[in-house]
């Protein structure tokens, strides 16, 4: 039978999900890293708020947004071994609390001593936060950071006002939400990415402990890719090329296609050597076809496998040799 041989490279047998699934880790991740940009910052002060007291701040005008909220940050800055709690209080036009944080905050330090060793420790938790959403336009409130008890370790109490660092920003996107979704679409990218690596279904799978390897199965079909896949296993004697002889033959045994590959084995061990060849080929007519492979040198060959699979779907552009009869 004489037949058409076109090599050309294709993306036609693109696989839809792995785009989709890395287009959502993508959009994701950016959502992430712009998160990190957005917001205004309307006010960034340190206040003394003294003990049982509190200090009002600068009216906000709250609007409704699509994306961002208004995001309260603040910290105590007290000295080691002092407890204090704090409150972020956001009030109406009446003075009346609308939202609310409470922040037991506490700043210790002391020696530990263990198997004849001994060091310091330093441990704090100071900070609060307040996120806010409008719900009606041009809602004006107010920020007041109430200080409840401020008390050294042992629980005397101080009075001495209470340093707080405060910064207010509009705008701002949460991205410790956007965190579980960048990383679970990046997984599941990863994951249909290796799945490509081997889709399609297995026709044909024979092995031999030998360099010559060949069997037959019905395959192709209109828009149909097959993946061939020769994997060879070698000893410490192997050269630093292996010629794969690849022979194709139709139902009647009439020879197609001939290809050989020179091969660079790559070392796995001392004595164990690995050589793969991929190839992908169409048979617009499902019909029987036989592939045969012969590996030389052949001294050094223990393992010949030769795989084909049918319907496969592949992450990328490949090289495909279309082999059709002439009319």
């Amino acid at each position: 039978m004489t037949v058409t041989v076109k090599t050309e490279r294709t993306s036609k047998f693109l696989e839809p999900g792995l785009y989709v699934s890395w287009f959502a880790a993508g959009f994701a991740g950016l959502a992430l890293i712009l998160s990190w940009f957005l917001g205004n910052t309307v006010i960034k002060e340190t206040v003394q708020v003294p003990p049982e007291d509190s200090v009002e701040l600068t009216t906000l005008e709250l609007k409704p947004r699509a994306i961002g909220a208004t995001r309260i940050n603040a910290v105590a800055q007290i000295p080691t071994n002092r407890w204090v709690t704090y409150e972020l209080q956001l009030l109406d036009a009446e003075g009346n609390p609308i939202a609310s944080a409470l922040k037991q905050a506490w700043k210790e330090s002391g020696t530990w001593y263990e198997d004849g060793e001994s060091g310091t420790w330093q441990e704090s938790d100071l900070r609060a936060g307040l996120d806010v959403q409008a719900q009606k336009d041009k809602e004006p409130v107010t920020l007041a950071i109430a200080v409840l008890e401020y008390t050294d370790t042992s629980g005397n109490p101080i009075e001495q006002a209470v340093p707080i660092r405060v910064n207010v920003q509009q705008g701002v996107v949460d991205g410790r939400y956007l965190w579980p979704g960048a990383i679970a679409t990046l997984i599941l990218a990863f994951l249909t990415g290796r799945a490509m690596k081997e889709s399609g279904r297995l026709v044909l799978n024979k092995s031999i402990r030998d360099s010559d390897v060949g069997d037959r199965a019905v395959m192709g079909g209109k828009n149909n890719l097959l993946k061939l896949d020769i994997d060879i296993a070698s000893d410490e004697h192997t050269p630093q090329t292996l010629r794969v002889q690849l022979w194709i033959r139709d139902g009647n045994g009439e020879e197609i296609y001939a290809k050989i590959y020179p091969v660079r084995p790559r070392r796995i061990t001392e004595d164990i050597y690995k050589s793969e060849v991929v190839a992908y080929f169409q048979f617009p007519e499902k019909a029987s076809y036989g592939f045969y492979v012969e590996v030389t040198p052949d001294g050094p060959i223990d393992l010949t496998s030769l795989k084909v699979f049918d319907r496969v779907r592949t992450s990328g552009s490949v090289e495909v040799v279309r082999i059709e009869p002439e009319v």
